[in-house]
């Protein structure tokens, strides 16, 4: 009869860790980083803006960008640059990437802004003293991305 009771308590500690594991498993699957869609962005970019996220002139970023002085938006006035003109950004990344833009190439300069995954900030919301690339305000300033895991720095 002890021969039995003690075969079964394994039995049921075997049954209880297997459930268990399968939760944990299943816990790491419902807990994996889900993909977040920024406004006007494909799946895993990071988008930057010409003007308004709903407007035209985009260009769309996979990874970092050290330096924007070659990058163009997709639609606008003669192939416009994206170098000191970013008014608008938004962040689709699969991975649960931060976008931070920098105000000098090789993200030098200081931050100007970020944007966390999913989420996006429109020409509005960034502050702009009129002057193009001269590190004042946000609007019209970035000329580099670089993407960063989730930081304690505040982001839009």
């Amino acid at each position: 009869m002890r021969n039995i009771m003690m075969s079964t308590r394994r039995v049921g500690r075997a049954a209880a860790l297997a459930g268990t594991t399968a939760l944990l498993m299943a816990g790491g699957i419902a807990t994996a980083l889900p993909a977040s869609a920024g406004p006007n962005c494909p799946a895993g970019y990071h988008c930057a803006f010409a003007g308004s996220i709903e407007g035209n002139s985009k260009h769309a970023y996979f990874n970092s960008d050290s330096d924007f002085t070659n990058d163009t938006f997709d639609y606008g006035p003669d192939w416009m640059k994206v170098n000191d003109n970013v008014e608008a950004a938004s962040n689709s990344s699969t991975g649960g990437y931060e976008s931070h833009y920098y105000y000098d190439i090789n993200y030098g300069g200081g931050l100007v802004f970020c944007v966390n995954p999913g989420s996006s900030v429109d020409y509005y919301q960034l502050s702009d003293d009129g002057v193009p690339g001269n590190h004042n305000g946000q609007r019209d300033e970035a000329s580099s991305l670089l993407l960063r895991g989730t930081t304690t720095i505040h982001c839009f």
